[in-house]
């Protein structure tokens, strides 16, 4: 459990990753969040530090935004299938994320975090994708393996490549649109 302190040091981190990317210093998120490095360091012992527990923070709170999705009447399961693979809470929503690939370089260990992260956590997901084989509006020979796969790789090879830069898409536009082919191609 995050304390007050932690949340509020890994928000402002976001924000100024958001503006600065990789280079953001420890001095820029105390200057952000006006507060002291030290008190960042009570926290963190360093940027590579706050770079994990942010990986977590950040996925912590999709998921989150997946057990809301589920958890939602209204939805059709076709619609609940599209935002659980789109999740994103709003605040989120302009994490620049096209600036995560340099981690593989300067933070191996986090980039490994970020992978398994996308990697892990599809059971609510594959749940659902088998309701909707069951109603009729998944193929019954679409193999859901092969769609993780894609959609993992996907995503990675976007980071990798910044696909996004000189789109003018931000990731949430990004992630939609692979949504919507991967889903298309594997709808009744």
């Amino acid at each position: 459990m995050l304390t007050e302190t932690k949340e509020k040091i890994l928000k402002g981190t976001i924000q100024v990753f958001n503006k600065k990317g990789l280079k953001l210093t420890v001095d820029d998120v105390a200057e952000e969040l006006h507060m002291s490095k030290k008190t960042i360091y009570k926290e963190f012992r360093g940027k590579d530090e706050i770079f994990d527990a942010m990986v977590d923070y950040v996925y912590d709170n999709i998921k989150a935004k997946e057990k809301e999705i589920l958890e939602t009447e209204g939805y059709t399961t076709l619609e609940k299938i599209k935002l659980l693979l789109s999740a994103m809470p709003e605040s989120y929503k302009n994490i620049n994320f096209q600036e995560l690939y340099p981690l593989s370089e300067k933070y191996p260990k986090v980039y490994r975090k970020l992978q398994r992260r996308i990697e892990t956590g599809w059971e609510p997901t594959f749940r659902l994708l088998e309701q909707g084989r069951d109603e009729g509006l998944i193929r019954q020979d679409a193999d859901f393996g092969i769609f993780k796969i894609m959609m993992e790789a996907t995503l990675e090879r976007a980071f990798e490549q910044n696909v996004m830069k000189g789109s003018g898409k931000k990731y949430n536009d990004f992630l939609n649109e692979v949504v919507d082919i991967l889903l298309n191609g594997i709808k009744a």
